[in-house]
């Protein structure tokens, strides 16, 4: 970020001097300077990957209760997804463009899951906010101790980190909300089948439990149609 600085003969005259833009060639530089650091830093965390993802799981079952109970009731699983969603992060930092659709599908098929399988979405955000902690700071730790000079180069490329998590929060939460609707209608249809079958006594016996859940209803009792 640029910032212009009044002068005294300025403050004096009442004129704002006009800022001096980067030179395009410096510029250039840094940028490239940083995506170097970037990719290095990345590197290293594609090779340390496992040990990775139990950090990350790790963090979801201490700071995330709805986690703590995915991890307890399939740890395979849960570590699986995790993995695979780190890779591709990773793998975007390295090539953006190779590996964005990729991405982007990994994503998309997490977030229709957890809203299958019931998991808040909250609790799938926070998720998604801890693995982008995470990976930055590995990368600031990785080039703390591969070559500490540099850790300042890492600003630059700051802001399109968090701009993929922000991205990918926005595709999870829509894969969600699109899933969670269809579920919605789906039970909604099924619920005026049974009711349907009840009414014209084509239901099946073995589905009153069922129609009774669907449409909230104690299985014994008496009812009347109107």
């Amino acid at each position: 970020m640029q910032h212009a600085v009044r002068s005294r003969a300025a403050i004096r005259t009442g004129l704002t001097p006009v800022p001096r833009p980067r030179t395009p060639g410096v510029t250039s530089l840094i940028d490239a300077d940083a995506l170097r650091v970037l990719h290095r830093a990345a590197r290293t965390l594609l090779d340390d990957l496992p040990d990775l993802t139990d950090r990350l799981v790790a963090l979801l079952e201490e700071q995330e209760p709805a986690y703590r109970a995915a991890v307890t009731k399939d740890p395979t699983a849960t570590w699986q997804e995790a993995h695979r969603s780190l890779r591709h992060s990773v793998a975007s930092l390295l090539d953006p463009r190779g590996a964005r659709d990729a991405a982007r599908r990994c994503s998309w098929r997490i977030g229709a899951a957890r809203a299958e399988q019931g998991l808040p979405l909250d609790a799938l955000l926070h998720a998604f906010r801890l693995g982008g902690s995470l990976v930055w700071q590995r990368l600031v730790e990785e080039t703390s101790r591969a070559a500490p000079e540099d850790v300042r180069l890492l600003v630059h490329v700051a802001a399109d980190v968090w701009n993929f998590v922000d991205e990918h929060c926005t595709l999870v939460a829509d894969a969600y909300r699109q899933t969670e609707w269809q579920i919605g209608r789906r039970r909604e249809n099924r619920a005026r089948l049974l009711a349907a079958g009840l009414l014209d006594g084509t239901g099946r016996i073995a589905d009153l439990p069922e129609a009774a859940r669907a449409l909230d209803l104690p299985e014994q009792g008496r009812y009347v149609v109107v």
